[in-house]
Protein backbone atom coordinates (compact mmCIF):
# COMPACT_ATOMS: atom_id res chain seq x y z
CA UNK A 1 0.00 0.00 0.00
CA UNK A 2 2.58 2.61 0.92
CA UNK A 3 4.37 1.76 -2.33
CA UNK A 4 1.29 2.67 -4.28
CA UNK A 5 0.73 5.52 -2.47
CA UNK A 6 4.14 7.15 -2.58
CA UNK A 7 3.88 6.03 -6.49
CA UNK A 8 0.37 8.22 -6.71
CA UNK A 9 2.24 10.72 -4.95
CA UNK A 10 5.20 10.61 -7.37
CA UNK A 11 2.48 10.77 -10.47
CA UNK A 12 0.92 13.64 -9.01
CA UNK A 13 3.87 15.98 -8.23
CA UNK A 14 5.19 15.51 -11.69
CA UNK A 15 1.81 16.41 -13.44
CA UNK A 16 2.13 19.60 -11.09
CA UNK A 17 5.80 19.96 -12.25
CA UNK A 18 4.50 19.49 -15.62
CA UNK A 19 2.08 22.19 -15.91
CA UNK A 20 3.21 24.81 -14.06
CA UNK A 21 6.17 24.38 -16.66
CA UNK A 22 3.80 24.71 -19.84
CA UNK A 23 1.92 27.17 -18.19
CA UNK A 24 5.60 29.38 -18.12
CA UNK A 25 6.23 28.36 -21.52
CA UNK A 26 2.71 29.67 -22.52
CA UNK A 27 2.86 32.89 -21.07
CA UNK A 28 6.60 33.46 -22.37
CA UNK A 29 4.92 32.44 -25.88
CA UNK A 30 2.67 35.45 -25.47
CA UNK A 31 4.63 38.51 -27.01
CA UNK A 32 2.76 40.56 -24.79
CA UNK A 33 3.64 38.94 -21.20
CA UNK A 34 7.05 38.61 -22.53
CA UNK A 35 7.52 41.99 -22.71
CA UNK A 36 5.31 44.09 -20.93
CA UNK A 37 8.00 45.14 -17.69
CA UNK A 38 9.59 46.64 -21.11
CA UNK A 39 6.96 49.33 -22.44
CA UNK A 40 4.32 51.30 -20.83
CA UNK A 41 0.98 52.16 -22.74
CA UNK A 42 -1.83 53.96 -21.72
CA UNK A 43 -5.27 54.97 -23.77
CA UNK A 44 -6.46 59.24 -23.51
CA UNK A 45 -9.07 60.76 -23.76
CA UNK A 46 -7.79 63.71 -25.85
CA UNK A 47 -6.20 63.69 -29.24
CA UNK A 48 -2.37 63.94 -27.91
CA UNK A 49 0.09 61.30 -28.05
CA UNK A 50 3.33 61.27 -26.18
CA UNK A 51 6.36 58.88 -27.08
CA UNK A 52 9.16 58.12 -25.49
CA UNK A 53 11.61 55.55 -27.08
CA UNK A 54 15.15 56.27 -26.15
CA UNK A 55 14.60 57.08 -21.68
CA UNK A 56 14.96 53.31 -20.85
CA UNK A 57 17.03 51.96 -18.43
CA UNK A 58 16.57 48.24 -18.37
CA UNK A 59 19.41 45.85 -19.81
CA UNK A 60 18.16 42.27 -19.97
CA UNK A 61 21.00 39.94 -20.25
CA UNK A 62 18.90 37.86 -22.96
CA UNK A 63 19.22 40.49 -25.21
CA UNK A 64 22.79 40.97 -26.88
CA UNK A 65 24.32 44.76 -27.03
CA UNK A 66 23.47 46.75 -30.28
CA UNK A 67 27.91 46.86 -31.18
CA UNK A 68 27.71 47.22 -34.69
CA UNK A 69 28.92 49.94 -36.75
CA UNK A 70 26.61 52.76 -36.81
CA UNK A 71 25.27 51.94 -33.50
CA UNK A 72 24.30 55.19 -31.00
CA UNK A 73 23.63 53.63 -27.29
CA UNK A 74 23.84 56.32 -24.98
CA UNK A 75 20.48 57.00 -23.61
CA UNK A 76 18.60 60.07 -23.46
CA UNK A 77 18.65 60.40 -20.04
CA UNK A 78 15.35 61.46 -18.04
CA UNK A 79 13.35 61.54 -21.04
CA UNK A 80 11.27 58.92 -19.52
CA UNK A 81 11.01 60.64 -16.24
CA UNK A 82 9.78 63.89 -18.40
CA UNK A 83 6.87 62.27 -20.39
CA UNK A 84 5.69 60.63 -17.00
CA UNK A 85 6.01 64.31 -15.50
CA UNK A 86 4.04 66.17 -18.42
CA UNK A 87 1.39 63.51 -17.85
CA UNK A 88 0.84 64.48 -14.44
CA UNK A 89 0.79 67.72 -15.07
CA UNK A 90 -1.81 67.09 -18.13
CA UNK A 91 -4.09 65.15 -15.42
CA UNK A 92 -3.86 67.72 -13.24
CA UNK A 93 -5.14 70.14 -15.64
CA UNK A 94 -7.76 67.13 -16.60
CA UNK A 95 -6.34 65.82 -19.76
CA UNK A 96 -5.13 62.28 -20.42
CA UNK A 97 -3.18 61.84 -23.28
CA UNK A 98 -1.91 58.86 -24.91
CA UNK A 99 1.03 57.18 -23.41
CA UNK A 100 3.70 54.75 -25.23
CA UNK A 101 6.93 54.79 -23.46
CA UNK A 102 9.89 52.33 -23.54
CA UNK A 103 11.50 51.54 -20.22
CA UNK A 104 14.22 49.40 -21.95
CA UNK A 105 17.61 50.68 -22.92
CA UNK A 106 18.73 51.77 -26.09
CA UNK A 107 21.65 49.60 -25.88
CA UNK A 108 19.34 46.93 -26.55
CA UNK A 109 17.05 48.43 -29.43
CA UNK A 110 16.76 51.62 -30.84
CA UNK A 111 12.85 52.18 -31.35
CA UNK A 112 13.57 54.87 -33.11
CA UNK A 113 14.47 53.12 -35.91
CA UNK A 114 13.30 51.14 -38.96
CA UNK A 115 13.01 47.45 -37.55
CA UNK A 116 16.19 46.06 -39.77
CA UNK A 117 18.02 48.82 -38.35
CA UNK A 118 16.95 48.68 -34.48
CA UNK A 119 19.46 45.97 -33.92
CA UNK A 120 22.45 44.45 -34.73
CA UNK A 121 23.00 40.42 -35.45
CA UNK A 122 20.52 39.90 -31.92
CA UNK A 123 16.86 40.02 -33.11
CA UNK A 124 15.64 38.54 -30.46
CA UNK A 125 13.86 42.62 -29.79
CA UNK A 126 11.90 42.39 -32.99
CA UNK A 127 8.40 41.17 -30.76
CA UNK A 128 8.71 44.42 -28.90
CA UNK A 129 10.00 46.49 -31.71
CA UNK A 130 6.22 45.34 -33.13
CA UNK A 131 4.43 45.69 -30.06
CA UNK A 132 5.63 49.35 -29.70
CA UNK A 133 5.19 49.98 -33.13
CA UNK A 134 1.82 48.94 -33.55
CA UNK A 135 0.44 50.12 -29.94
CA UNK A 136 1.44 53.41 -31.85
CA UNK A 137 -0.33 52.80 -34.76
CA UNK A 138 -3.03 51.55 -33.33
CA UNK A 139 -3.39 54.33 -30.65
CA UNK A 140 -2.62 56.83 -33.93
CA UNK A 141 -5.85 55.32 -35.55
CA UNK A 142 -8.14 55.44 -32.55
CA UNK A 143 -7.28 59.28 -32.40
CA UNK A 144 -8.26 59.74 -36.00
CA UNK A 145 -11.81 57.43 -35.58
CA UNK A 146 -12.93 59.90 -32.42
CA UNK A 147 -10.94 63.40 -33.49
CA UNK A 148 -10.27 63.02 -37.34
CA UNK A 149 -7.27 64.52 -36.30
CA UNK A 150 -4.60 65.06 -33.49
CA UNK A 151 -0.74 65.46 -32.86
CA UNK A 152 2.35 63.46 -31.92
CA UNK A 153 4.57 64.35 -29.57
CA UNK A 154 8.20 62.50 -29.42
CA UNK A 155 10.20 63.23 -26.48
CA UNK A 156 14.05 62.91 -26.86
CA UNK A 157 17.29 64.29 -25.52
CA UNK A 158 20.17 65.86 -27.24
CA UNK A 159 24.17 66.39 -26.42
CA UNK A 160 24.21 69.63 -28.33
CA UNK A 161 26.88 72.61 -27.58
CA UNK A 162 23.84 75.14 -28.05
CA UNK A 163 21.60 74.61 -25.12
CA UNK A 164 17.80 75.14 -26.67
CA UNK A 165 14.90 72.71 -27.83
CA UNK A 166 15.17 71.56 -30.88
CA UNK A 167 11.29 71.07 -32.49
CA UNK A 168 12.06 68.91 -35.45
CA UNK A 169 8.97 68.91 -38.51
CA UNK A 170 10.83 66.51 -41.06
CA UNK A 171 12.37 70.45 -42.02
CA UNK A 172 16.27 70.48 -42.79
CA UNK A 173 18.35 73.19 -41.22
CA UNK A 174 18.95 74.71 -44.57
CA UNK A 175 15.03 74.11 -45.07
CA UNK A 176 14.55 76.10 -41.79
CA UNK A 177 17.02 79.18 -42.87
CA UNK A 178 15.45 79.82 -46.56
CA UNK A 179 11.86 80.12 -44.55
CA UNK A 180 13.57 82.46 -42.02
CA UNK A 181 15.68 84.02 -44.29
CA UNK A 182 13.21 84.98 -47.73
CA UNK A 183 9.57 82.94 -46.49
CA UNK A 184 10.85 80.51 -49.05
CA UNK A 185 7.72 77.93 -50.09
CA UNK A 186 8.27 74.38 -48.74
CA UNK A 187 6.29 71.59 -50.28
CA UNK A 188 3.74 71.42 -46.74
CA UNK A 189 3.39 67.39 -47.82
CA UNK A 190 7.38 67.29 -46.71
CA UNK A 191 6.23 67.66 -43.34
CA UNK A 192 4.86 65.90 -40.23
CA UNK A 193 2.43 68.71 -39.93
CA UNK A 194 0.71 68.24 -43.40
CA UNK A 195 -2.47 67.66 -41.81
CA UNK A 196 -2.34 70.84 -39.38
CA UNK A 197 -1.48 72.79 -42.15
CA UNK A 198 -4.26 71.50 -44.51
CA UNK A 199 -7.00 71.31 -41.89
CA UNK A 200 -6.59 74.53 -39.84
CA UNK A 201 -9.50 75.96 -38.50
CA UNK A 202 -8.27 79.41 -39.32
CA UNK A 203 -5.92 78.94 -42.28
CA UNK A 204 -2.48 79.23 -41.59
CA UNK A 205 1.05 79.47 -43.73
CA UNK A 206 4.20 76.78 -42.67
CA UNK A 207 5.52 79.91 -41.45
CA UNK A 208 3.18 81.02 -39.04
CA UNK A 209 2.99 77.49 -37.34
CA UNK A 210 7.15 77.01 -37.17
CA UNK A 211 8.07 80.56 -36.08
CA UNK A 212 5.20 82.65 -35.57
CA UNK A 213 3.37 84.20 -32.35
CA UNK A 214 1.66 80.63 -31.62
CA UNK A 215 4.33 78.68 -32.66
CA UNK A 216 5.06 75.61 -30.05
CA UNK A 217 9.05 77.03 -30.19
CA UNK A 218 7.70 80.83 -29.70
CA UNK A 219 5.54 79.70 -26.89
CA UNK A 220 8.23 77.77 -25.23
CA UNK A 221 10.81 80.51 -25.80
CA UNK A 222 8.41 82.70 -23.83
CA UNK A 223 8.13 80.86 -20.96
CA UNK A 224 11.99 80.25 -20.77
CA UNK A 225 13.35 77.75 -22.53
CA UNK A 226 14.99 78.67 -25.42
CA UNK A 227 13.49 76.97 -28.70
CA UNK A 228 14.84 76.29 -32.59
CA UNK A 229 12.68 77.47 -34.50
CA UNK A 230 10.20 79.89 -33.13
CA UNK A 231 10.41 84.00 -33.24
CA UNK A 232 13.56 84.77 -31.62
CA UNK A 233 15.62 81.37 -33.09
CA UNK A 234 14.06 80.51 -36.44
CA UNK A 235 16.55 78.68 -37.74
CA UNK A 236 20.05 76.99 -36.86
CA UNK A 237 23.18 78.13 -38.15
CA UNK A 238 25.10 76.73 -41.04
CA UNK A 239 27.06 74.17 -38.83
CA UNK A 240 25.18 74.18 -35.67
CA UNK A 241 24.11 70.02 -35.38
CA UNK A 242 20.23 69.83 -35.48
CA UNK A 243 17.75 67.00 -35.40
CA UNK A 244 15.04 67.47 -37.87
CA UNK A 245 12.80 64.36 -37.06
CA UNK A 246 13.53 60.70 -37.12
CA UNK A 247 11.65 57.65 -37.63
CA UNK A 248 8.94 57.84 -35.63
CA UNK A 249 8.03 61.55 -36.30
CA UNK A 250 8.52 60.27 -40.61
CA UNK A 251 6.32 56.75 -39.97
CA UNK A 252 3.48 58.65 -38.03
CA UNK A 253 3.42 62.41 -38.85
CA UNK A 254 1.02 63.30 -41.33
CA UNK A 255 3.56 63.53 -44.10
CA UNK A 256 2.01 60.40 -45.69
CA UNK A 257 -1.69 62.10 -45.62
CA UNK A 258 -3.31 60.59 -42.09
CA UNK A 259 -4.85 63.13 -39.92
CA UNK A 260 -2.06 63.06 -37.24
CA UNK A 261 0.47 65.42 -36.92
CA UNK A 262 4.18 65.00 -35.27
CA UNK A 263 6.92 66.79 -33.76
CA UNK A 264 10.02 65.74 -32.42
CA UNK A 265 10.80 67.03 -29.02
CA UNK A 266 14.69 67.17 -28.48
CA UNK A 267 15.93 68.32 -25.21
CA UNK A 268 18.65 70.54 -23.71
CA UNK A 269 20.98 68.82 -20.52
CA UNK A 270 21.63 71.66 -19.24
CA UNK A 271 18.69 74.46 -18.08
CA UNK A 272 16.59 71.89 -18.83
CA UNK A 273 17.12 67.46 -18.16
CA UNK A 274 20.06 67.87 -15.75
CA UNK A 275 18.30 69.02 -12.76
CA UNK A 276 15.00 67.63 -10.83
CA UNK A 277 13.85 71.20 -10.80
CA UNK A 278 14.24 72.43 -14.01
CA UNK A 279 12.20 69.11 -15.14
CA UNK A 280 9.47 69.90 -13.05
CA UNK A 281 9.05 73.29 -14.24
CA UNK A 282 9.86 72.16 -17.49
CA UNK A 283 6.89 69.80 -17.60
CA UNK A 284 4.39 71.71 -16.00
CA UNK A 285 5.29 74.70 -19.13
CA UNK A 286 5.22 72.03 -21.85
CA UNK A 287 1.84 70.51 -20.48
CA UNK A 288 -0.09 73.99 -20.36
CA UNK A 289 1.89 75.15 -23.63
CA UNK A 290 0.93 72.08 -25.93
CA UNK A 291 -2.84 72.14 -24.43
CA UNK A 292 -2.80 76.16 -25.23
CA UNK A 293 -1.10 74.89 -28.80
CA UNK A 294 -3.77 72.41 -29.34
CA UNK A 295 -6.98 75.39 -28.30
CA UNK A 296 -5.19 77.07 -31.26
CA UNK A 297 -3.93 74.80 -34.06
CA UNK A 298 -6.65 71.91 -33.26
CA UNK A 299 -9.97 74.04 -32.18
CA UNK A 300 -12.38 72.15 -34.80
CA UNK A 301 -11.15 68.82 -32.51
CA UNK A 302 -10.34 69.54 -29.46
CA UNK A 303 -11.99 72.51 -26.96
CA UNK A 304 -11.39 71.27 -23.47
Amino acid sequence: MMNAFSQYIGRVLLLGIALIFCSCNRNQDNPINKWNDFIEVRKGTIPLLLVAAHGGDLKPQWIEDRACSGSVVTQDQYTLGIALQIEQELNRMGFQPYMILAKIHRVKVDLNRSLVTSHCDDDTSNELWELFHNQIAAFREEVIQKHQRGLLIDIHGHGHPIQRIELGYLLTRDQLREIADNGASIDVATTSIRSLLNNHPVGISLNEVIIGENSLGTRLEENGFPTVPSTNDPAPNQNDPFFSGGTNTRLYGSRSGVGVDAIQLELNRHGLRSESDDRSRFARVFAETIIEFMEYHYADVFSP
